[in-house]
């Protein structure tokens, strides 16, 4: 890979930023592609905002500034919204459907933003949006993630390739790999329902 690439990576404490961040620095040493990541800004605890860079290619250092990520992977609705000012008209978005309401809308103080208008904006305005509408059938925050990663992955400028993906998953996974690779190659491979495992 000679051509830079940035990714912004946006969710809540919880949901496996962190996780996806590791994920995509292993597969890129095992590519053999630079690569490096910005603080991860927010609280990772759970419930707080979170916002990962992971850049790729020469001279790489992490950062990645306003209109300059070409991959949004966006794990929740609104924190998709608040990373907007990274994305430029050749971006692509990878947004998953899950909303995880803030205090302000628990409480009644504040209501959440229409996420269709989100979605038809950035359809109007970026290179590519993925809008991720299937049900998840209980899936774990963790095997969400993967499922945006696989469809972002499907895209062929994607900055690494699927197959080192894979090596990255079985490296970096707690747990079954073999159940997170499932759910990975299901939403490479297809535009159908993700299943259970």
């Amino acid at each position: 890979m000679t051509k830079k690439s940035k990714i912004i990576i946006a969710g809540v404490g919880g949901q496996g930023v962190v996780f996806l961040t590791e994920i995509l620095v292993d597969a890129a040493i095992r590519a053999g592609i630079n690569a490096a990541t910005s603080e991860i800004h927010g609280l990772s605890q759970r419930g707080g905002s979170v916002v990962a860079g992971v850049t790729f290619g020469e001279n790489t250092f992490g950062f990645v500034e306003n209109a300059a990520a070409d991959f949004l992977l966006g794990l929740e609705l609104l924190e998709a919204q608040r990373a907007l000012n990274y994305l430029h008209c050749n971006s692509i978005a990878i947004v998953d459907n899950t909303k995880i309401l803030p205090h302000s809308v628990n409480a009644k103080k504040g209501v959440y933003p229409d996420t269709e208008k989100f979605i038809s904006y950035l359809k109007k305005n970026i290179k590519g949006t993925i809008f991720i509408e299937e049900e998840f059938l209980g899936l774990t925050p963790v095997m969400r993630n993967l499922v945006v990663l696989g469809k972002a992955a499907s895209v062929k400028s994607f900055p690494v390739k699927s197959k080192f993906i894979e090596e990255a998953i079985k490296n970096n996974t707690r747990g079954d790999a073999e159940k997170s690779l499932k759910v990975f190659r299901e939403a490479l491979n297809s535009v159908n329902k993700i299943k259970a495992v």
